[in-house]
Formats: C-alpha cells, structure tokens, sequence
C-alpha cells in the first residue's frame, strides 16, 4: 500500500511506503527522519547487547608457534574450566531459587 507524505526538508508530496528509509523523490532526505533515527539507534543497541553478553576467549591463529600454541590452548583451556564452573554455580543458584 502506498501513500504519500510531505518532505520535511523541501515540502513536495512524495509517494511513501510506511518505510523509514524512503527517501523524498524530489530532494532525496528521509521522509521520515525520527523513525530513522529511531531504527538506527535500535540497531546500534542490538550490536551492543550482543558484545555485552558474548565471552571473548583466546584465539589459537595457525601462524603462531609451536611454543605460543602450547601456551594458548593451556590459557584456554582455564577459561574454558572458568566459565565452567560459573556457569554451574549458576545454574545452581537459579534451581535452587526455584
């Protein structure tokens, strides 16, 4: 279904999808630049939710040596142990709070 909306920039009656990134066929700014906005600043909080609740653990890259993989898969192997056992003690806390 389309409709038409007045630019907020220039004035012209511009055919509308209902879409934040539609653009003004006369100008070419956002017909609507709040919802735009809006959906910019929903995405950008998506992309920070996710970087929140992620565990960066240490990277073994194929051109490191010998030595340095020996002691990065030894580093891994306690960060894995950790969030092991954090984990438990969550699940733990959250069975026993019922």
């Amino acid at each position: 279904m389309t409709a038409s909306r007045k630019c907020p920039h220039c004035g012209h009656w511009s055919a509308w999808n209902q879409s934040p990134t539609d653009l003004c066929e006369h100008c070419h700014h956002p017909l609507d630049p709040i919802a735009l906005e809006r959906q910019q600043a929903q995405e950008d909080r998506r992309e920070e939710e996710k970087k929140r609740f992620t565990v960066d653990l240490i990277q073994i890259n194929q051109e490191d040596s010998a030595f340095t993989k020996f002691y990065k898969s030894i580093g891994l192997g306690f960060q894995l142990a950790f969030v092991g056992i954090v984990s438990f003690f969550l699940w733990l806390i959250a069975l026993l709070a019922g």
